[in-house]
């Protein structure tokens, strides 16, 4: 009896290492596309449009915006993955979907269609937290059940986004120059095209999904509110993105006020980039053992009073503050899919999990968008904003007693 019982679990740890070099060739496949979308439509746009022509600017932004909100819409597209009749097809057909979509936006930007463009550019974002979300809501099945092999699998999966967020910009930026923006928008779709054949080698059939009326929008945000760890990783998360967000642009900022190229700006963000690919390649050999909350709220912390290093200082102390927040990005990173994991009910693992990344997303443009508005005489401030909401948020979660 021993030996048939046996059998089973060789031939799952047989099938482990395959499904786990699928996963991530998939989930590098479709971050990598997902992270270049904004670029490429904005210099697809101002090459339709004529980049020093009135308004092109304004005409770009817009429809990047089209991309981007929809993400808001998160609950919305966690039930639309749940009413598919799997897992593997509801991914295989998203990630198909958004590679047809945003194809034939890119199609239509070139042609000066730009209604139309921006009806396909808010499907393809209504798709982007099951792009960011719903392939790691199933690793876990993929990998042994004790901690430390769930663990690492965690931090290869931040590593993944840290790795697709430093490329994929970098592509868009690379293929742009070489052959054309057009050719950018194709190449992106062909890495979420691929993401979709990968998807379908998963293994994913036994994972437990709900039913239509367990999987409701209601349900999956009650949980969000209800479930201690999971209404902690919701403020912690949320309250760090606004101000790591807000980078993007203060980094800018920063270099302007300082009188330096905008380039130097760009380059701070590179630096950030290089901390969370350290940090998340570190936790692969080294998996995370703290307690996953405690490490999400110090990961918070520690990110925000660096955060406000670069309002009292010059270049290359604020380098060695944007490289330990992008390192404290990986570990809350790595963190937050931890909680996820172990906190969602089962069965709403998955909407859980889409949920969040959406909204993320969406907090994070508020980020942006606001630090936008912060002129470069009072940098300080919207570094000192930044900061002070991210230790805010990583001290709000309370220990149970």
């Amino acid at each position: 009896m021993k030996q048939v019982l046996d059998k089973p679990e060789k031939k799952e740890a047989r099938s482990r290492p395959a499904g786990l070099v699928a996963y991530y060739a998939a989930a590098l496949a479709i971050r990598t596309s997902d992270a270049g979308t904004a670029a490429a439509v904005v210099l697809l746009a101002l090459s339709t449009a004529g980049a020093g022509a009135e308004g092109a600017a304004a005409y770009s932004g817009l429809l990047a915006a089209c991309l981007t909100i929809p993400h808001m819409l998160g609950p919305l597209s966690a039930r639309f993955l749940s009413l598919m009749p799997s897992a593997r097809s509801g991914l295989c057909v998203s990630f198909a979907v958004f590679a047809v979509t945003f194809g034939a936006a890119g199609v239509l930007i070139h042609r000066d269609s730009p209604l139309l463009a921006a009806a396909a550019l808010a499907v393809t974002g209504f798709l982007g937290p099951i792009v960011t979300g719903g392939l790691s809501s199933h690793l876990s099945s993929l990998v042994p059940v004790e901690q430390r092999s769930q663990r690492r699998a965690q931090s290869a999966d931040s590593l993944t986004y840290a790795i697709s967020n430093s490329v994929g910009n970098s592509l868009v930026g690379a293929a742009a120059a070489v052959v054309s923006p057009l050719a950018t928008v194709f190449m992106l779709c062909g890495l979420a095209a691929a993401a979709a054949v990968l998807t379908s080698a998963l293994p994913l059939e036994d994972t437990d999904r709900a039913s239509k009326a367990r999987a409701s929008m209601k349900n999956v945000l009650l949980a969000m509110v209800r479930i201690k760890q999971l209404r902690d990783i919701v403020i912690i998360t949320y309250g760090n993105v606004i101000g790591y967000g807000s980078l993007i642009v203060l980094s800018t900022t920063f270099a302007r006020s300082h009188g330096l190229p905008a380039s130097v700006g760009a380059l701070l963000l590179s630096v950030m980039g290089l901390g969370s690919l350290l940090v998340a390649a570190w936790l692969i050999v080294r998996p995370l053992a703290l307690d996953v909350v405690t490490a999400a709220k110090w990961s918070a912390v520690i990110s925000g009073v660096f955060m406000v290093v670069p309002a009292f200082t010059g270049v290359w102390v604020a380098g060695v503050a944007f490289l330990v927040v992008g390192g404290c990005q990986a570990l809350l990173n790595t963190a937050a899919l931890a909680i996820r994991r172990e906190a969602s009910p089962p069965d709403l693992r998955e909407s859980v999990f889409v949920t969040m990344a959406g909204l993320k997303v969406g907090v994070g443009t508020l980020g942006l968008a606001l630090a936008g508005l912060v002129p470069a005489e009072h940098m300080a401030y919207g570094f000192l904003a930044a900061g002070g909401l991210s230790v805010v948020a990583g001290l709000l979660p309370r220990s149970p007693k």
